[in-house]
């Protein structure tokens, strides 16, 4: 089987659902483990196989990926094979030896979520008392060890609030920063906390204004995958200068604790499952013709009402497949496109040259952030700024 192209640059595995905290947001409803966990030759097995379809990275993720008692014989495994290792974790499961193992492991990335700028409202969405404490430890330990320490928050109408708070906790301090909306996947969230439209592009206002006034090395922000698009005001806020449309299947895929293999984790839906790795290798699911047909195969003529006659729709194809999916019920449809929301909000402002916007946001502060940012996100801290 000749393979689709040089691999994914990045496969997400969810090692495990076993969690210590019970998440609001939590997307897997991350708890108890999967009836059918791959065990531990069987996740050894797939390292091998992933390197051999060309993968370039692996992140583990849970649930919490340190309950898995052999969480450091995978990760050994996937340095030992050259491809690049991310973690991540709730940071709240940490000890002397722990700590001794990531450094020895040298991660890309040691990301943490972190929700809330002070405990109250942190623990509160994390269902744990004491959640908060535990992750500012890890973090400080981490920073201490030299690891390159990310932090992941996700956004809703509970917390959004909350950002100019994380942001002063976090800048300077050498710290990745990753901003995503929360989803409505989860069997413990809520529809009502999901961002509206314009708190949505707030979000997508609040990275570029701290990209604008902060160099990459003071506070190196970017927004995920689901952050919007073509934006006629700001500039892309995520890690590349354009989106280049839903990676699922294409650059990057995710694997399920009982083997099963999809294109974005962040999707969690049965039917997008395209094979199961006990069943056939990680290599033949990805090679298989026809496989990940809804962004490998995406035409504009499957473009919903949206993005059909969108001039940015062959590459964008329909934006976050998630999000178009939670939105809309399909694919290639993502209403929270920033172009398509900037055109709603400011109509007039757009339709009318004369009328001036009465903001201008024309793009990053300091020039070559955007190639500072993929260094320091690829684990690079060193130098100033």
């Amino acid at each position: 089987m000749e393979p689709v192209n040089d691999g994914p640059a990045c496969v997400v595995w969810e090692l495990t659902l076993a969690c210590n905290l019970k998440c609001l947001h939590c997307g897997s409803t991350a708890g108890g483990r999967r009836a059918e966990e791959l065990s531990p030759g069987e996740a050894l097995e797939l390292c091998a196989d992933l390197k051999k379809s060309g993968c370039r990275g692996v992140a583990l993720m849970g649930g919490e990926p340190l309950l898995r008692k052999d969480f450091f014989a995978i990760a050994s495994r996937v340095r030992e094979l050259g491809m690049e290792l991310s973690v991540i974790t709730n940071g709240t499961i940490y000890s002397e030896d722990i700590f001794r193992k990531l450094k020895e492991l040298g991660p890309r990335a040691v990301a943490v979520s972190l929700d809330a700028a002070g405990p109250a409202l942190h623990d509160r969405i994390r269902g744990a008392a004491g959640a908060f404490e535990k992750t500012r430890k890890f973090m400080e330990r981490c920073l201490a060890e030299g690891l390159p320490l990310s932090v992941i928050t996700t956004v809703h109408k509970l917390n959004i609030l909350e950002l100019p708070g994380l942001r002063d906790l976090l800048k300077g301090r050498g710290i990745a920063w990753q901003v995503q909306t929360a989803g409505a996947e989860g069997g413990r969230f809520s529809k009502e906390f999901l961002l509206g439209p314009e708190e949505f592009y707030s979000v997508g206002l609040f990275v570029e204004a701290c990209r604008r006034e902060y160099g990459p090395r003071v506070l190196p922000v970017i927004g995920a995958h689901d952050l919007g698009y073509n934006s006629l005001l700001l500039k892309n806020v995520s890690l590349y200068e354009k989106w280049e449309g839903c990676q699922a299947g294409i650059s990057v895929a995710g694997i399920r604790s009982d083997g099963g293999v999809m294109g974005c984790l962040a999707i969690n839906s049965p039917e997008f499952i395209e094979g199961n790795v006990r069943e056939k290798s990680f290599y033949e699911i990805w090679n298989r013709p026809g496989a990940f047909s809804y962004t490998r195969g995406f035409k504009k003529e499957l473009a919903g009402g949206n993005c059909s006659a969108c001039a940015h729709v062959e590459k964008c194809r329909g934006g976050c497949s998630e999000m178009s999916l939670m939105k809309t019920g399909g694919l290639h449809n993502d209403p929270y496109c920033f172009c398509r929301l900037e055109k709603e909000m400011f109509r007039e402002e757009l339709e009318n040259p004369l009328n001036k916007l009465g903001f201008k946001l024309g793009g990053l502060a300091a020039k070559g952030a955007p190639g500072r940012l993929g260094r320091i996100f690829s684990g690079d801290r060193k130098g100033g700024e």
